[in-house]
């Protein structure tokens, strides 16, 4: 998949569409071994395609759910979130966000 040529936060650009572009990004950078996920210190457990189901489980409905209770705008940064992103350098150091 690859990003369209549209800009993703404009209006026009549906919600799915986005929603499909997020979850193929995060796919691929679990698979590259690019990020892990984690919560409060710990890894998520599970294969990748797990943890993407959990993602997509709790990720808003639809836009209106995005915007609700986004923290500045980021779903990522909420509560409703299963974990956030930590970065896997290629000398393997962890930088937790």
């Amino acid at each position: 998949m690859s990003c369209p040529n549209e800009d993703i936060r404009n209006d026009a650009f549906p919600f799915e569409e986005k929603k499909e572009y997020f979850f193929a990004f995060l796919q691929r950078l679990l698979e590259d071994g690019k990020i892990k996920l984690a919560s409060r210190g710990k890894f998520l457990e599970g294969n990748v395609d797990e943890q993407i189901a959990l993602y997509r489980e709790r990720f808003p409905k639809n836009q209106e759910g995005m915007d609700a209770n986004a923290f500045d705008g980021f779903w990522f940064l909420t509560e409703e979130c299963p974990g956030g992103i930590v970065w896997i350098h290629d000398n393997g150091y962890e930088d937790w966000t």
